[in-house]
């Protein structure tokens, strides 16, 4: 426990995972305050609790998690967790993963803020803004418009307060059943309650005007969208309840996107020939407009996402609760090669970081950034980074699509990108996802005559 405590505070609590991975093996066992935990990176058994097995397992009690999100898509199990993932599943659909007008609206006040003489931006927090804007429009039908420079909506209190709360589960989850001590935490309470009293009052003026679907008014988009809220209240009418709902998508919603686009920068800069390689792809599209169908046929922009999503991928460490006796098909018996017996009420917690790291998988150069790995890899389970089976990410294809976007709009514009932080290797920040602890400090240039 103080080693991950230590790990976590030096930025290298993955790394200290797959240390005990790499000395113990890929399946490994501890108590932890009195539960049987079983460590998995095999991906066989990675396999079998997702998806072969997915029945014989259910959510854990994360009551450091409840505590914030409350009852939802990511915390429920059975006939709930069904009806929730149903709601969310039917507005991911392929009609608003291809709503670019609305991307492209809030990626223009993106990139009119960065600088291009070369001049330092750390564009973290920049990125973070652009993807609160956009969560915030999808999920309740009006932007918070984070990008604009008098922050009309208070943008930066919510922020500051959402990173105070993530903080505040990050700091319960590592204190395990002594999480109690936290219960008198002011910081905390502060922190939830500005984020609920956002959530609360586009609950309350969807309640009151009724989910009928509404135009999106802050990027002066005319045609009808559908909004995840308005969807919601079509069939959930007690307020809170509908909130937690809510809050299930929007903490993700917030955070992967702009998270994989810093990471993937972070890489970027360090490998600038790459960046020269997507602006000749994103510049031999000509003049046409971005689909959904040409951004999904840019083969090496998808390579660099998912390489990043296997250095740094958003799903480090996912935890199940063994709802019967069961088996792991491997980790077993002397040779490791074995079943395992999982009894009831036994945790399986998977690192999906562990396979993404496997030498026995992507060779010695595991730890280089190499997008190329990706032209004739034909992957299973060895690289769910949005995990799989039914309880798999259904926002993936809108994560990869406004990623995808985002590139090749930066790199039309940015002839080139240089590293501008002293730190070279990357130092994590884990809260709910993984982010670079020092930023992403850059310059960019663009062409003579742009």
């Amino acid at each position: 426990m103080k080693k991950r405590v230590k790990a976590v505070s030096e930025g290298r609590q993955m790394a200290l995972f797959m240390k005990h991975f790499n000395e113990i093996g890929k399946t490994s066992e501890e108590n932890f305050f009195g539960t049987r935990v079983i460590n998995i990176i095999e991906v066989r058994n990675i396999q079998r609790v997702c998806a072969l097995s997915f029945e014989d397992y259910g959510k854990p009690a994360q009551n450091f998690f409840k505590a914030f999100l409350g009852d939802g898509v990511l915390s429920l199990d059975g006939n709930a967790w069904k009806h929730s993932r149903d709601i969310v599943k039917h507005i991911f659909s392929r009609a608003e993963v291809s709503d670019l007008d609305t991307l492209g609206f809030h990626v223009d006040r993106f990139l009119d803020l960065i600088p291009s003489d070369g001049s330092e931006i750390n564009l973290q927090e920049p990125l973070h803004n652009l993807f609160l804007d956009l969560s915030t429009e999808f999920l309740f039908g009006q932007s918070i418009d984070a990008q604009l420079p008098d922050d009309p909506n208070n943008s930066k209190e919510l922020l500051k307060a959402f990173n105070g709360a993530l903080a505040g589960v990050g700091k319960r989850r590592l204190a395990g059943k002594l999480q109690f001590i936290y219960s008198f935490e002011s910081s905390w309470k502060r922190d939830t309650g500005t984020v609920y009293a956002y959530v609360d009052a586009h609950v309350k003026r969807v309640l009151d005007k009724g989910p009928a679907e509404e135009k999106s008014a802050s990027s002066g988009n005319a045609v009808r969208r559908h909004i995840l809220l308005n969807e919601m209240a079509r069939q959930i009418k007690d307020p809170l309840q509908l909130r937690y709902q809510i809050m299930n998508v929007f903490m993700p919603g917030r955070d992967t996107t702009s998270v994989l686009i810093a990471n993937c920068l972070f890489h970027l800069t360090r490998n600038p020939e790459i960046w020269t390689q997507l602006r000749a792809e994103s510049i031999g599209l000509g003049d046409q407009p971005l689909t959904f169908e040409s951004l999904k046929s840019l083969r090496s922009f998808r390579n660099v996402l998912q390489e990043t999503l296997r250095l740094q991928g958003p799903a480090g460490r996912s935890q199940r609760l063994a709802l019967k006796n069961t088996i792991l098909p491997a980790g077993g018996g002397p040779d490791g090669k074995s079943p395992i017996f999982v009894e009831q009420g036994d945790v399986v917690a998977l690192n999906i970081w562990g396979p993404n790291h496997d030498k026995d998988i992507w060779g010695d150069d595991v730890d280089e950034f190499k997008p190329q790995r990706f032209d004739d890899k034909r992957m299973s389970w060895e690289f769910t980074p949005f995990l799989g089976g039914p309880r798999i990410c259904p926002a993936q294809q809108q994560v990869l699509t406004q990623s995808v976007y985002l590139l090749v709009r930066m790199t039309r514009r940015f002839a080139s990108i240089e590293n501008r932080d002293p730190v070279l290797e990357y130092v994590e920040m884990v809260r709910m996802t993984t982010e670079s602890r020092n930023g992403v400090k850059v310059a960019l240039f663009t062409s003579e005559g742009e």
